[in-house]
């Protein structure tokens, strides 16, 4: 009964053992650089552990911390385990040479997801990381700015005097007296009372336009058509004609 139980012992300690062992090895997984609360710019260096007994593989992704709505975006991968080793080099100044940086400015996260053979997975934080890639430029303030400032004002006060000499040039306006001679040169008027006699001139010459061209298509146009109609009347008295003698001959014929 001792055996059995000795037996039952050791088991039960080579399965703690056991047991162990993978959460030994799944706590040192993480990133060790950069550190949480680092500043960074330019090409990183990301080290850490990636490893499990059952790997699969390992995922590096970032997510922009100062836009609410930004996700997690996976930027490097790695199908070998990793300990204490560059798990990806990191180049936070993509895109910045054609004005659309990939990395702009801020507070970033990035995320070790190591991927175990059934798909499962455990995930490795690395917060409140700070890239600076664009260094404020300095704004210049020299005194000789300053002293230019009185020379502009000096312009401007001798440019006032200027416009006020040709202003005596617009006395002339008391010359437009002559307007009372143009209601002088409307007499014509009169000529209104006469678009009567002009109207009764215009139908007047509209009566004598020459309307014998007119007249004379008019008759050729209704003689035209008379002829058609005369001619379609002599035919259909000829049908008939021809139809009657038809049946007079057939109705002998039977008889």
């Amino acid at each position: 009964m001792a055996r059995i139980a000795l037996v039952l012992l050791t088991f039960i300690m080579l399965g703690l053992k056991t047991a162990v062992v993978p959460v030994q090895a799944q706590s040192d997984n993480g990133i060790s650089e950069p550190a949480s609360g680092s500043e960074i710019s330019g090409i990183v260096s990301v080290v850490g552990t990636a490893s499990h007994p059952d790997y699969l593989r390992y995922e590096l992704a970032f997510r922009h911390v100062s836009d609410p709505a930004a996700d997690w975006i996976v930027f490097a991968e790695g199908s070998e385990p990793v300990v204490n080793g560059s798990l990806a080099v990191w180049d936070t100044t993509v895109g910045r040479d054609i004005g659309a940086p990939v990395f702009p400015d801020g507070r970033y996260q990035l995320r070790l997801r190591v991927v175990k053979n059934d798909y499962n997975y455990d995930e490795y934080f690395v917060s409140d990381l700070l890239i600076v890639n664009d260094e404020p430029t300095p704004t210049p303030t020299s005194a000789g700015t300053i002293e230019a400032l009185p020379t502009s004002t000096a312009q401007a006060a001798t440019a006032v005097f200027q416009p006020n000499e040709p202003l005596p040039s617009l006395t002339p306006f008391p010359t437009s007296t002559p307007l009372p001679g143009p209601a002088e040169t409307a007499t014509p008027v009169a000529a209104i009372g006469g678009s009567e006699e002009s109207s009764g001139g215009l139908f007047g010459q509209l009566a004598t336009v020459d309307t014998g061209r007119f007249g004379r298509a008019f008759g050729l146009g209704v003689g035209f058509v008379g002829f058609l109609f005369g001619l379609l009347a002599f035919y259909l008295l000829i049908r008939a004609i021809g139809r009657r003698l038809w049946h007079l001959f057939w109705t002998r014929k039977q008889q």
